[in-house]
């Protein structure tokens, strides 16, 4: 699976001039334990952690100006969108970090948390098959197909064979995490 999947995107991300308080008030509102910091060109050049930023904010000897570029990671670890979801873990589990941005080039187009990944490890067979479902649903209309699965392996009911949404209806089943393989049941 890849981090395209699972990465949650738009991201909020900071400037490096951002001050303390401003970043610990979106940690709160967003619910994100880390924040990438772009610069004007909005490319990434380093990332805040929650602990980052109370470490600088009780301080023995806190500053009321102290900003993002103060308190930052820089190099920051970044990987793209077709990065494998274990490498992300394995990243993640070596150097303690809690979230790892996806770039594009030196844009941030999405992230991954340790939440993206626990979520994408809990996904059972219920979870994902109402997950297809209510994507279905959404492209085509309330139960025009249904989806059964075991295993990850998902079945989905009400598709002739040479219908052309099967192509949509296997995009939209595969980008669930956790299904392994989409075939048709013979309707």
């Amino acid at each position: 699976m890849r981090a395209q999947l699972i990465m949650s995107s738009p991201v909020t991300t900071v400037t490096p001039s951002t001050p303390v308080d401003e970043c610990l008030r979106i940690i709160a509102g967003t619910g994100f334990t880390v924040l990438p910091v772009v610069d004007e060109s909005h490319h990434l050049v380093g990332i805040v952690s929650e602990g980052d930023l109370l470490r600088e904010k009780f301080n023995t000897l806190p500053r009321a100006d102290a900003s993002a570029a103060e308190t930052m990671t820089s190099p920051v670890v970044a990987m793209t969108a077709d990065t494998d979801v274990s490498d992300l873990a394995s990243a993640m589990l070596r150097s303690g970090l809690r979230g790892i941005p996806i770039v594009h080039e030196h844009d941030v187009i999405g992230i991954v948390t340790r939440r993206d990944l626990l979520e994408t490890l809990t996904m059972d067979d219920t979870r994902i098959a109402k997950e297809i479902q209510h994507r279905l649903d959404v492209y085509a209309g309330a139960r025009r197909w249904t989806v059964g699965i075991a295993d990850g392996k998902v079945s989905i009911a009400g598709l002739a064979l040479g219908d052309p949404e099967r192509g949509v209806v296997t995009a939209l089943a595969e980008t669930v995490p956790g299904v392994a393989d989409v075939q048709f049941a013979q309707s």
